[in-house]
């Protein structure tokens, strides 16, 4: 699926149901599940676009916290 939302056509798609409102079905519960994963891949796409796109702007600083608890438990033990 992810794949496909990040092909052209995926794309556009997503475009046309994300900011143009087309929708697959007119009630909700018409939807089928290869639909709903669609729009919800099509959305978390979008959402990490727009993530990578801000944290990329000018004056922001990226900081990244990692839990390293795992690595020092295997010390311990070696």
């Amino acid at each position: 699926m992810r794949r496909f939302v990040q092909s052209p056509e995926g794309q556009e798609l997503a475009a046309l149901c994300l900011d143009y409102g087309y929708k697959f079905a007119e009630r909700p519960a018409d939807l089928t599940r290869p639909q709903i994963n669609f729009l919800v891949a099509a959305l978390v796409d979008r959402l990490e676009k727009m993530s990578i796109a801000k944290a990329q702007s000018a004056g922001v600083n990226r900081i990244v916290f990692v839990d390293d608890e795992d690595e020092d438990e295997e010390e311990l033990s070696e």
